[in-house]
């Protein structure tokens, strides 16, 4: 696999279940963007920490990872599949952009976690990796992503798996919850970790 050097520097994140976890986050967020504006690329902001991935490991740890198969759609820095994976889940932590999945596996192997990593687009028509706990923290910032995530997780519950979604309150939430039609219900509500807030939803498939 393909790897970057990256203005990465290491950041402990404390309160989560399980203790510290130690993730590498972009030096200056600032100057990456404005290098992504000056060359017309992807903004890199799945190298930075935001509130919503301490939550959701808190409540995926509470799902009793141990022993399934964990996807993480949007990994970023890679905190939640780190959590998941010192749980004794088998993880796959995919993002769209290299620099988040360089930077996952920089934080297992500080951690001596195993945890896979691969290119995942979830707007595109790749077929959903298998997996029995579908995680997806903070990607409803846009209505057309959101309801591109709302399609994997109908996806993910039409195959059996238990869906956890973590939102900080972005504009794309209500798009996100009308694309999942009568698929499933989205009760979302507050979780608070270490100083970090955001509104948290475990999907609970129609009767």
């Amino acid at each position: 696999m393909m790897q970057v050097a990256l203005p990465l520097r290491p950041r402990k994140v404390d309160g989560l279940p399980g203790g510290q976890l130690t993730v590498f986050e972009l030096v200056d967020i600032d100057s990456a963007l404005e290098e992504a504006v000056r060359r017309g690329g992807r903004a890199p902001y799945g190298g930075v920490l935001w509130d919503t991935a301490p939550c959701v490991a808190a409540v995926v740890l509470d799902r009793a990872p141990r022993g399934r198969r964990v996807l993480e759609l949007g990994c970023g820095l890679g905190l939640v599949s780190l959590a998941c994976a010192r749980a004794g889940a088998s993880v796959l932590a995919t993002d769209v952009e290299e620099l988040a999945l360089e930077a996952t596996r920089r934080a297992a192997a500080h951690a001596g976690l195993a945890v896979e990593t691969a290119l995942f687009d979830v707007a595109d028509d790749t077929p959903l990796p298998a997996c029995e706990l579908l995680v997806i923290a903070d990607l409803l910032y846009e209505a057309s992503l959101a309801t591109a995530v709302a399609r994997r997780a109908r996806a993910a519950l039409a195959c059996g798996a238990q869906v956890v979604v973590g939102d900080p309150g972005r504009a794309g939430r209500a798009a996100f919850t009308a694309a999942l039609g009568g698929a499933a219900v989205a009760d979302f509500a507050p979780v608070v970790v270490g100083g970090h807030h955001a509104d948290v939803a475990v999907l609970a498939c129609r009767s």
